[in-house]
């Protein structure tokens, strides 16, 4: 059996869960600690996404995608689809921690959102939101820094009118008629912010992503 090791809150964990619900492969998800990370002591890696398929033990988000497209699902790669991947990893993530974590007060409201349903008690949850909090805008703004994001909104909408305009180009979807391994991606990391008012306010802006994230949002949420 499938075991996702996971933050909720992580864009990297949505993106393999995207691609997992899509193609519905069975798995189960382990919550992460992140006090410790006990959960990881069976490796030395301790970011998570983790996956286990049996003995078999997979790290970083990319390669746990390919492995599962591999070795269970088989999509049909589409043209540029590494491009895109990498633009995933290396662009479109770092807009949402400056979105999602821009000062304590925001972060411990997000932070509530994205563990509500947790199985934790209340304890342990409002210890996990308060170090959250405290920490996540201090990564945010370092990550601001050092991409050089000046301004995280308008910039992270310019990404999404991108992804309209040269990923979808006119089309339902990346791959075409059906979603394809670049729609689960941008989907999974955008869907980590989902219900924080981001994304609502990109698809009122931008209707055409709204579109996908909707069609995407009913074959790929868990």
């Amino acid at each position: 059996m499938i075991t996702l090791y996971q933050f909720n809150s992580c864009p990297f964990c949505w993106k393999v869960k995207a691609f997992l619900n899509y193609t519905k492969i069975p798995y189960n998800v382990v919550e992460v600690t992140p006090f410790g990370m006990k959960e990881l002591d069976f490796t030395d890696h301790k970011k998570v996404p983790v996956l286990k398929d049996d003995a078999e033990i997979l790290v970083e988000s990319s390669a746990i995608v390919r492995y599962l497209n591999d070795k269970y699902a088989d999509l049909l790669p589409a043209p540029q689809d590494d491009e895109w991947q990498a633009w995933v990893d290396n662009t479109l993530v770092h807009y949402l921690p400056p979105l999602i974590h821009p000062n304590i007060g925001k972060s411990f409201h997000n932070l509530g959102l994205v563990m509500t349903g947790s199985k934790d008690g209340a304890v342990k949850r409002f210890l996990v939101r308060l170090v959250g909090a405290m920490v996540m805008p201090r990564v945010a703004n370092k990550m601001k820094l050092k991409h050089n994001i000046q301004n995280p909104t308008a910039e992270f909408q310019t990404a999404l009118a991108h992804w309209v305009d040269k990923g979808l180009a006119g089309k339902d979807f990346y791959a075409g008629e059906q979603p394809g391994l670049v729609d689960t991606s941008v989907f999974g990391v955008l869907r980590s912010a989902q219900g924080m008012g981001i994304l609502e306010a990109a698809a009122t802006s931008n209707p055409t992503f709204g579109r996908w994230y909707a069609a995407c949002r009913s074959m790929m949420d868990a």
